[in-house]
């Protein structure tokens, strides 16, 4: 019965190779693209925040009148409220977005830095601490780079998004390589 399964597992990876690949691709192309030109990338950051942010206040507005009954109903009103304001402040003004979620990024970068940090001399005694200390110095470096770069708003967001497509790209041209040395099961023969 075992065989069974694993045989149909090894025809739906190798039916759906394409896919990986072509998906793969696609997301490589995108990633390039979005490396090649990363004001573009932020903007399109900021508008996918926009968005996210408009539709999560949508659904906090439905989930208010049609879920929530009594005094908390008016809590999630107000914070879809909020979340539709902010997504609609990113369309109107994408710039000051873009520096906002920016300096966010950063400080949240120099806090985890210095977490890291802490937290490697607490792993003292264990052996690789040295490694968490690296990460937090790198994970602090990285914040006040950003905070202190000027220009930082049009193009941090924007990397962010591409190396994260590109990666993702990578990762599914990686399945797809690996998909092919798998042997096919008994019904692809």
């Amino acid at each position: 019965m075992r065989t069974v399964g694993n045989d149909l597992v090894r025809h739906q990876l190798h039916e759906n190779r394409k896919w990986y690949l072509l998906i793969g691709i696609i997301l490589v192309v995108f990633g390039i693209i979005l490396l090649a030109s990363l004001s573009v990338a932020t903007l399109t950051a900021v508008v996918l925040f926009g968005v996210l942010m408009m539709i999560g206040g949508a659904l906090h507005l439905i989930a208010a009148f049609k879920i929530f009954d009594g005094g908390y109903r008016w809590f999630w009103a107000l914070f879809g409220i909020l979340y539709w304001v902010a997504g609609y402040y990113a369309f109107t003004s994408p710039i000051k977005t873009a520096i906002v979620l920016t300096s966010l990024l950063a400080i949240a970068l120099l806090i985890a830095g210095f977490i890291r940090i802490i937290n490697a001399f607490m792993l003292k005694p264990i052996s690789g601490w040295g490694w968490t200390l690296f990460s937090g110095l790198l994970t602090l470096a990285t914040g006040a780079i950003i905070l202190a770069s000027p220009d930082s708003p049009f193009w941090v967001l924007g990397l962010f998004l591409a190396v994260d497509i590109l990666f993702q790209g990578v990762n599914y041209l990686t399945f797809a390589a690996a998909i092919k040395k798998i042997p096919p099961s008994s019904a692809d023969a």
